[in-house]
């Protein structure tokens, strides 16, 4: 993290910074930490700035109840602040918090004014899923890891942990088993979503009426959920072709330490070529649940495959 605010540092002070950056990192922590140590390099630090209420530097999140940022508050309240001139005759800097939340009329409402921005406008884009975000507005930033690890909720966590812990052999019959836990996991993500969603949608009459929103925003809560199971897999994946190349390195960096013994003994079994390959089977799963293919169908057949 120091060398990317060192580099940061470097283009403010040459005045050349990029229009725009997509900060990727927990939004509620590193993420948010960077965009305001950014800020406070731009606009100078001060109490105002540090409660997000600088209006130099205004902060945008999606809506309370919908949990998105619709065409509405794209056009009535993010671009005609950004159209303004900054109140201390210096920079602006406007923070979209969750910018994978943009409906897909505001991400290109957005476009034009991230393609050309107003003079000493800068915007940046807070997300901890950036495979979210429209390509188009990725493509106009520069991405910046702010670090930090996104996690899977518990108990689903320690359950999944608990699951990839416990491969000490493999059969059709085991990896159909755990392929079915998997299953009943996603099964309660969706129901949990659900139940969120309703819940939320009650303070909100127009939500709650409108089943398309309704299951849109379902939807989008339950494929969250789903991908940081999907993430929690590929960290586990990584761990063990970092340890298998490492030889089980002491220091070598892993995402789950706690579990260092299972994921040696695991890295042992199989050649780090294998090891490697679960990394290439686990996108083509996560595209295939991308496509809504019941997980009931795939999961037996790709836990039979991986190298666990």
């Amino acid at each position: 993290m120091d060398a990317v605010r060192e580099s940061l540092s470097r283009a403010f002070r040459a005045g050349r910074p990029a229009q725009g950056y997509v900060i990727v990192g927990p939004v509620r922590g590193e993420g948010r930490a960077l965009a305001e140590w950014i800020g406070a390099q731009l606009l100078g630090d001060s109490p105002a700035l540090a409660e997000h209420a600088n209006p130099d530097m205004p902060w945008f999140e999606p809506e309370k109840v919908s949990r998105v940022i619709s065409v509405a508050m794209m056009r009535e309240r993010i671009l005609p602040v950004a159209q303004q001139s900054a109140l201390a005759g210096g920079w602006k800097v406007l923070v979209i918090v969750s910018a994978d939340r943009l409906r897909p009329e505001a991400a290109n409402a957005f476009l034009k004014t991230l393609e050309e921005p107003p003079p000493k406008t800068l915007f940046l884009l807070l997300t901890d899923a950036p495979g979210e975000l429209l390509p188009t507005i990725v493509s106009r930033c520069q991405v910046i890891n702010a670090g930090g690890v996104r996690r899977l909720d518990e108990p689903w966590r320690t359950q999944v942990l608990d699951l990839l812990a416990d491969i000490d052999r493999k059969s059709v019959l085991l990896d159909t088993t755990r392929a079915e836990t998997l299953c009943g996991l996603l099964a309660e993500m969706d129901a949990r979503a659900e139940k969120e969603v309703r819940a939320e949608a009650k303070a909100n009459t127009a939500v709650e009426e409108d089943a398309d929103t309704l299951k849109a925003l379902i939807g989008a809560k339950a494929k969250a959920w789903r991908n940081d199971l999907l993430l929690t897999l590929e960290q586990w994946m990584r761990d063990l072709v970092c340890l298998r190349a490492t030889d089980g390195a002491a220091d070598a960096p892993l995402a789950f330490p706690e579990r260092r013994e299972a994921l040696l003994r695991r890295a042992q079994a199989h050649p780090l070529a294998k090891l490697n390959e679960n990394l290439t089977m686990l996108e083509t799963l996560a595209l295939q649940l991308d496509r809504n293919i019941p997980p009931a169908q795939i999961l037996p057949y790709w836990m039979d495959r991986f190298y666990l």
